[in-house]
C-alpha cells in the first residue's frame, strides 16, 4: 500500500526527524511504500526557488563547499546549517516530498504518487498554535475513499487551541477516519471534552519507541564513544544551569550536549547542526541525562539511562508528565517550585518495570497500526 504521512515540518528538530524516520521504518517493515509530506506555510518567491535549486545542484555534483563558504562569509542562507539533516534524510527517510505550501500542492503530490492511505502524526501536529494548516493536519486534503489514520498526534498541551469553526471541522473530519490514536492521555480528554466521535481513540507510543535499542545502536556504530552527563535543554535558565552544574560536580562528571547552541541563532558560521546520529549516540553513552525535552525522555528510556526532567511550560509540560505517567516514573519530574534539597538524586529507576511497560505498549501500538491498515 502507498501511504503518506503528514506531521510538523522537520526543521532542526531532532525528535521530529526521528519520529518521522521511525514511523516510516515500521511501515516499510510491514511491507508498505511510504512518503513523507513536507507541509510549510507561506509562498516562496521565484528567486528563492531558483537559489535553493542551484544550491541543491551544487551539493549533488560535489560543489557544496562553494555554497557553505558563501553562506558563512555572508551570514545568509541555511544550507550549511542543515547539511547533516539532509544527509540523514537521504540515507534513512528517503522518500520525502518537496516543500508543499498549500493544500492543492499536497493533493497534486499525492495524486501523482497514487497515495491510498494517509497518516497524521506523530509529534505536535494537532497543536493549534503550531499547525501550518488545520485542514491538512486533520487530512482534509485526502480523497473520500482513502484510508485515514491518526497515529500518535499530540496536542502538546492540556488546552484546546482551536476556534469553534475549526472544532466543527475537526469533528466532521475525524468521523471519517478509520482509526484514531493520540500520543498522550490528555489528548483523549481533549477529544472527549470538545468533540463527539463515532470511534474510540486510544493512546499509543511515539513512533521512536517502536524501534529497538539495537536498531538505534546500528545507526550510531560509527560515532565515537564518550561519557558524562548528557544535557539536552531546550529552554534554559539560571536555575536549570545551576542544578546541572552541582549535579555534575558532586559526581565528578563532565557534562556534554548533543545540540549546537548556535544552530537556532541568526549566526551561520559555527552554527551547523550536529549529525542526528551523534544526537542518538549521546544517549547511548550517557551516565545520566538532564533534560526538559519529550524525546530526550524517550531515548533515555530506550537506552535505559537514568534521567531527570525539568519542567518546560513554554513547550508543554502536559506531554512530559504524560509519558512519565505512562512509564510510572513521575518522580523524575523537577518543578521550579520544588525544594531541590528534598529530591533523592540517587534514587534508582526500576528498568525492569519500565521495559515491561514498553514491551506491552509497543505490541499495543503495532497492533493498532496493523488493524487500521489491514482490517475492513
Amino acid at each position: 500500500m502507498r501511504i503518506a504521512i503528514i506531521s510538523l515540518p522537520l526543521s532542526y528538530n531532532y525528535g521530529g526527524y526521528l519520529q518521522c524516520y521511525a514511523l516510516m521504518e515500521i511501515l516499510r517493515e510491514l511491507g508498505h511504500e511510504v512518503y513523507y509530506l513536507q507541509r510549510e506555510k507561506g509562498k516562496q518567491s521565484s528567486l528563492k526557488k531558483i537559489i535553493d535549486s542551484f544550491k541543491s545542484i551544487c551539493e549533488h555534483i560535489g560543489l557544496e563547499n562553494i555554497i557553505y563558504t558563501f553562506e558563512k562569509q555572508t551570514n545568509s542562507g541555511l544550507f550549511y546549517k542543515t547539511k547533516y539533516f539532509r544527509l540523514f534524510t537521504r540515507k534513512y527517510i528517503k522518500t520525502i516530498s518537496p516543500v508543499l505550501r498549500s493544500t492543492d500542492d499536497i493533493r497534486s503530490y499525492c495524486k501523482k504518487h497514487n497515495i491510498q492511505a494517509y497518516i497524521t502524526g506523530s509529534d505536535q501536529i494537532w497543536r493549534g498554535s503550531y499547525s501550518r494548516s488545520v485542514n491538512d493536519a486533520f487530512l482534509g486534503f485526502a480523497q473520500k475513499n482513502a484510508i485515514k489514520i491518526a497515529y500518535a498526534p499530540s496536542f502538546g498541551s492540556d488546552i484546546w487551541e482551536f476556534t469553534k469553526e475549526q472544532t466543527d471541522f475537526i469533528e466532521n473530519q475525524l468521523n471519517t477516519f478509520k482509526a484514531i490514536s493520540v500520543r498522550e492521555k490528555d489528548g483523549i480528554k481533549l477529544l472527549e471534552k470538545n468533540i463527539k466521535l463515532n470511534i474510540t481513540p486510544i493512546v499509543v507510543l511515539d513512533p521512536t519507541l517502536l524501534l529497538s535499542k539495537e536498531h538505534y545502536l546500528n545507526i550510531t556504530k560509527q560515532v565515537p564513544y564518550r561519557k558524562g552527563v548528557l544535557t539536552y535543554i531546550l529552554n534554559n535558565n539560571e536555575k536549570k544551569a545551576h542544578i546541572i552544574n552541582e549535579f555534575c560536580k558532586k559526581r565528578n562528571l563532565q557534562s556534554y550536549s548533543v545540540i549546537n547552541p548556535k544552530t537556532n541563532s541568526n549566526t551561520i558560521k559555527g552554527a551547523q547542526g550536529y549529525p542526528i546520529e551523534d544526537w542518538i549516540a549521546g544517549f547511548r553513552d550517557a551516565n545520566f541525562v538532564m533534560t526538559d525535552s519529550f524525546h530526550a525522555i524517550v531515548f533515555s528510556i530506550i537506552f535505559n539511562k537514568p534521567f531527570w526532567v525539568f519542567e518546560n511550560e513554554a513547550r508543554g509540560n502536559s506531554r512530559l508528565k504524560n509519558i512519565l505517567q505512562l512509564f510510572e516514573c513521575n518522580d523524575r519530574f523537577i518543578s521550579t517550585q520544588e525544594d531541590l534539597n528534598t529530591i533523592e538524586w540517587e534514587r534508582p529507576i526500576d528498568w525492569n518495570k519500565i521495559n515491561y511497560i514498553k514491551d506491552i505498549q509497543t505490541k499495543k501500538s503495532l497492533d493498532f497500526l496493523k488493524n487500521a491498515l489491514y482490517n475492513d
